[in-house]
């Protein structure tokens, strides 16, 4: 899952320089006035990229179309026209600002994407401050089993990271959920529980992969609500027909860590063959997990095809306002064939 990572430098070739210069001086013009520093940097490490490709793409076509392609390229990797994410800015304003049309916007951001071989959430291109919350960036495989990085030992995480397969070494930050002290909201049954849920391995094809490089689904569910009431949003939300066996892993780093404590269906637990304590998905009530903003746990269902999600708490509101939970608010990427055996 995990990908090697980029060199980031302002170095280019002499011959480029002046077209870097460019384009940056517009670029950070524009960060000034609607982004920040963070992602200014970004995009001029993007330029540079882009400068020492041979030969360069940047020799050809006007700066400012090119300073609004390479902005909205990065823009599109960290969700920047998502109005619930700071800072954040609508994809018409931008164009309207570089003085480009829609259609001429969009082409270059592909094009940028495309040479950049990246997509939405990729670690190399992610912001330093979101990569905490980023899945893609901390997954790695070991054995054939997708594991969450910061859930290993200190001297494999620093293996991983020479390797370039995480971004950094974690540092002593994460503690045992069951330690913690919750705060009000968390352990608030009256509290509302914004929830990211991602597909982060399972049988999907690479041409699949290729058009939804990001599978994920944003729903909102009450602190009296169970797992097993999240369990059945979530298969809702990936518009999955046939039901099967699922887990969910609190208090570890995310999918499969082995301290994690696991919730099922009462045959799961009553299983002979269950040698391992497991809690009943039914009677776990959200608010009773210990959940703060930025955790994350993991959600295992059908175990045989094998679909592994990370759930990231997105935000926790003290009080819920009107309306019907638990419920969808948001789908990126279209839901993949539940079963293995399609094209």
């Amino acid at each position: 899952m995990s990908v090697g990572k980029t060199s980031k430098s302002e170095n280019v070739p002499s011959t480029m320089q002046e077209k870097y210069n460019a384009i940056v001086a517009i670029t950070d013009d524009f960060a000034k006035q609607h982004l920040n520093d963070e992602y200014a940097q970004m995009i001029r490490y993007a330029t540079a990229a882009l400068c020492r490709k041979r030969p360069s793409p940047l020799v050809s076509g006007k700066e400012k179309v090119w300073a609004c392609g390479i902005t909205h390229a990065i823009g599109t990797v960290n969700f920047l026209f998502d109005s619930s994410r700071q800072p954040y800015i609508g994809a018409k304003e931008m164009y309207s600002w570089f003085d480009v049309s829609a259609s001429t916007g969009q082409a270059k951001s592909k094009q940028v994407r495309d040479i950049l071989n990246t997509r939405q959430m990729d670690p190399n291109w992610c912001l330093p401050s979101k990569m905490d919350r980023n899945p893609l960036a901390w997954m790695v495989s070991i054995d054939g089993l997708i594991i969450d990085a910061r859930s290993l030992p200190r001297h494999i995480q620093e293996a991983a990271h020479a390797k370039g397969l995480i971004p950094y070494i974690p540092d002593a930050r994460s503690e045992d959920i069951e330690t913690s002290s919750p705060s009000k909201a968390d352990s608030s049954s009256d509290a509302l529980y914004v929830l990211d849920v991602f597909v982060i391995d399972g049988p999907i094809t690479e041409k699949f992969i290729a058009k939804n490089p990001v599978i994920s689904r944003t729903i909102e569910i009450k602190g009296s609500n169970t797992l097993s009431e999240l369990h059945k949003i979530i298969f809702k939300a990936f518009d999955r027909h046939d039901e099967h066996m699922y887990e969910f892993q609190v208090g570890g780093r995310g999918p499969q860590d082995p301290n994690a404590r696991r919730y099922s269906l009462k045959q799961a637990i009553s299983s002979e063959d269950s040698t391992e304590k497991l809690f009943d998905a039914s009677s776990t009530k959200i608010s009773s997990l210990g959940l703060s903003t930025d955790d994350a746990f993991g959600y295992w269902f059908d175990f045989g095809d094998d679909w592994w999600h990370q759930i990231n708490v997105s935000k926790i509101i003290d009080k819920i306002s009107s309306g019907n939970y638990p419920r969808i608010t948001k789908r990126v990427g279209a839901s993949p064939p539940q079963y293995a055996d399609f094209d």
